[in-house]
């Protein structure tokens, strides 16, 4: 035999959130997130739209940050972030911005 509940519109609603939240916060994989953070010189390369050998040229003179273990190259994907905006050209409203901020 089947059962029938009876709610209101607004518990219903209000179940099928919390349902869902709990859906979305048991199913985010934590290992996952730590494993993105690192990435091969494939991925990194990929990710930079690089040749993986400029890449290695930028390893071998030191001009990228990573992590060498062993023979394996590793890149944090926030360190390659941070090494492309450090190339960031001003735009000549920021550097007359920064030029009347002086005055």
């Amino acid at each position: 035999m089947t059962n029938i509940i009876v709610t209101t519109k607004d518990e219903l609603e209000g179940i099928i959130e919390s349902s869902v939240r709990k859906a979305f916060s048991t199913h985010v994989p934590q290992e996952n997130s730590k494993q993105d953070d690192f990435l091969t010189i494939s991925q990194a390369a990929e990710y930079l739209n690089l040749a993986k050998q400029t890449l290695y040229g930028f390893t071998s003179t030191n001009q990228i940050p990573f992590i060498k273990k062993g023979k394996k190259l590793h890149f944090r994907k926030a360190d390659l972030q941070a090494w492309v905006l450090e190339g960031k050209q001003k735009t000549i409203v920021e550097i007359q911005k920064e030029l009347n901020d002086r005055k």
